[in-house]
C-alpha cells in the first residue's frame, strides 16, 4: 500500500491511498482532502509521463508520484510525502481492515501456494522502492509472478472491505 500525504499553501490536507505491491501497478484508490480547492487541484488534469490519467478510478503509484512531484514545482503544494507498506509491516492489518491472523493466515496461504517464501517477498518489497534495481534484478516473468501476488492480495483486501459489516 502507498499512502501519499500532500498540503497546499492554505493549510489544507490530503491523503490519496493506492492499494499496490509495487509502483508500476494499477490500484484501488481511497482520496480524503479536508479542503475543496485542494481535492479539485489534485484531482483535475491528472498527467504523468505516460500521459493523463483517472486518479479516483484506480492509478498507479508512479504515476501519482509524478503529478505530485509536478504540483509541488508548480507551488500548487507545499510539502508531499509518501509512505510505503507491505504485508509484512506491524500495522498492515489495520490499514487494510484486516486482523494480524486475517494478515497471517494470507501470507501462508500465498507463500504455499505461489511457491514463494518469505525471503524471497522480503526482498522483493525491499527493492520495489526502486524501479531501476526492479528492472535489473527480476526477470520479465518474475515481475509477473509478483504482481500476480500483488493482484491476489489485493483482491482479497477487496472482498474482505465489501464483507465488512
Amino acid at each position: 500500500m502507498f499512502i501519499f500525504r500532500v498540503r497546499d499553501g492554505e493549510g489544507g490536507q490530503a491523503e490519496i491511498r493506492i492499494q499496490a505491491l509495487d509502483w508500476s501497478e494499477q490500484g484501488e484508490v481511497e482520496f480524503s482532502a479536508d479542503r475543496d480547492a485542494l481535492a479539485v487541484t489534485l484531482l483535475s488534469g491528472c498527467r504523468s509521463g505516460r500521459g493523463h490519467f483517472e486518479l479516483l478510478s484506480g492509478a498507479k503509484p508512479m504515476d501519482v508520484e509524478q503529478w505530485l512531484e509536478y504540483l509541488h514545482e508548480q507551488g500548487r503544494l507545499t510539502e508531499v510525502d509518501v509512505d510505503i507498506y507491505s504485508p509484512l509491516n506491524q500495522d498492515y492489518a489495520g490499514l487494510c481492515g484486516l486482523d494480524e491472523e486475517q494478515v497471517q493466515t494470507l501470507l501462508q496461504l500465498v507463500y504455499k501456494v505461489g511457491g514463494f517464501n518469505r525471503l524471497q517477498i522480503m526482498r522483493y518489497l525491499k527493492h520495489r522502492k526502486n524501479p531501476s534495481t526492479m528492472s535489473t534484478r527480476y526477470s520479465p516473468e518474475e515481475l509477473t509472478r509478483y504482481r500476480h501476488l500483488g493482484e491476489l492480495i489485493n483482491y482479497l483486501i477487496k472482498l474482505k472491505s465489501a464483507s465488512a459489516p
